[in-house]
């Protein structure tokens, strides 16, 4: 059996290769740390990129909007003036006709009236709606905003 001093060996200094060896191995891993830095940064610009494509189709979107809410509103009165107006003089003068009543056939002129206006401002404020950079700020905000959760990999999305 061999005595406890000659089983342990002293500690040797580290040999010249395995210093170079610690040097490629941390060249090599600064090297991994600029591509992945390189990988996000050029993700994160993508994403500023589909962005900014989001934000421009919004704007195009609502100014169609616009334009059609504008027309809307000129149908609206020029509905009004013109074609309404004759429809509701003929339906006065039948319903008056049939019942020989004023009162009546007043209260039937303005139901008609109630009737389209509000068909009217419930599509105004449809087309009214459509207007605005919702997605935009929903991808500003991913985009920007630090966020604490992991990245969702498989199953369902919650939208």
């Amino acid at each position: 059996m061999q005595s406890r001093e000659t089983a342990e060996a002293p500690p040797q200094a580290p040999e010249p290769a395995k210093a170079a060896n610690i040097g490629e191995q941390t060249w090599d891993q600064l090297t991994e740390l600029a591509a992945i830095s390189w990988c996000i940064s050029s993700n994160y610009t993508q994403q500023i990129k589909l962005t900014a494509d989001t934000a421009q189709a919004e704007l195009s979107l609502s100014a169609r909007s616009i334009t059609v809410a504008a027309g809307l509103v000129v149908c609206f009165a020029a509905g009004l003036i013109l074609l309404w107006g004759s429809m509701l003089l003929v339906i006065g003068y039948v319903v008056f006709q049939v019942t020989g009543t004023a009162l009546i056939t007043a209260s039937v002129l303005l139901l008609l009236q109630c009737l389209l206006l509000f068909w009217c401002w419930r599509s105004l404020r449809y087309v009214l709606s459509q207007v605005g950079f919702s997605h935009t700020w929903q991808q500003l905000c991913s985009v920007f905003a630090a966020r604490d959760k992991p990245a969702q990999t498989g199953g369902s999305h919650a939208d």
